[in-house]
């Protein structure tokens, strides 16, 4: 933590994406700064009111100048470029080995570097838009959902891991039947189960899979209703 006590992150990009993301953080209020090499692409992030600095992201030393390892909690590696983010995952994590890596991916190839590499977590955002597609075609009632919250302008909106505790009404459900969105409102992404590594198996996957105890729910939705599902699923309601 830094010593405002609120987590200090570095958002490494200026475009789109990076963009989004920093805004995203930023209306959470989260300190955070946008770094790149590009001048031009900085100043127009500056000019959004974001907090800028131009650096070499292939210097050791000036990642060092950020506060990697000390001040930064979290890094977003969020470059345009796959090789890029490969190279900036492969030095911060060698120079701050307890910080959390997030980063991008366009190919399921670099998705494995990444994590080689030394990424805490790897998205891949063409992955997520053919998921809000296919609720758009399949289930009109999860995208009305995913419109009002994901791409709204709700408050406190997350995305929650939520480990399946013995004796919780999860277990045995299977995930391409699991619909929180009546009970919760919530939209459920997908299953992490550790049988099979720390994959995300999206809710759309076309393959059946059963829900176990220990297996980690990913689901999006307001804090309150992320709450109120981790209290139920324990028993503790």
């Amino acid at each position: 933590m830094s010593a405002t006590g609120r987590r200090k992150i570095v958002v490494a990009g200026s475009g789109p994406v990076a963009l989004e993301v920093a805004r995203q953080l930023r209306d959470r209020g989260e300190a955070l700064c946008l770094v790149d090499y590009d001048g031009e692409r900085l100043e127009k992030a500056r000019l959004a009111g974001f907090e800028v600095q131009q650096v070499n992201l292939q210097d050791d030393d000036e990642l060092l100048s950020l506060g990697l390892g000390t001040e930064v909690d979290v890094l977003f590696s969020l470059l345009d470029n796959d090789a890029d983010n490969v190279f900036l995952v492969i030095s911060a994590r060698a120079l701050a080995p307890g910080i959390s890596i997030v980063s991008i991916s366009e190919t399921e190839e670099t998705v494995k570097r990444l994590q080689a590499a030394g990424a805490t977590k790897v998205i891949d955002p063409y992955q997520i838009s053919g998921y809000r597609i296919y609720e758009m075609v399949h289930r009109p009632v999860i995208a009305e959902i995913m419109d009002r919250t994901v791409f709204g302008t709700d408050v406190d909106l997350e995305i929650a891991e939520i480990p399946v505790p013995a004796g919780s009404f999860l277990d045995g459900e299977y995930l391409d039947r699991l619909s929180l969105s009546s009970r919760y409102n919530l939209v459920v992404l997908g299953v992490v189960d550790r049988d099979y590594g720390d994959h995300l198996i999206f809710a759309t996957n076309p393959k059946r899979h059963r829900i176990d105890v220990d297996d980690v729910i990913v689901v999006i939705g307001q804090r309150e209703e992320l709450e109120r599902l981790r209290k139920e699923m324990a028993g503790t309601a």
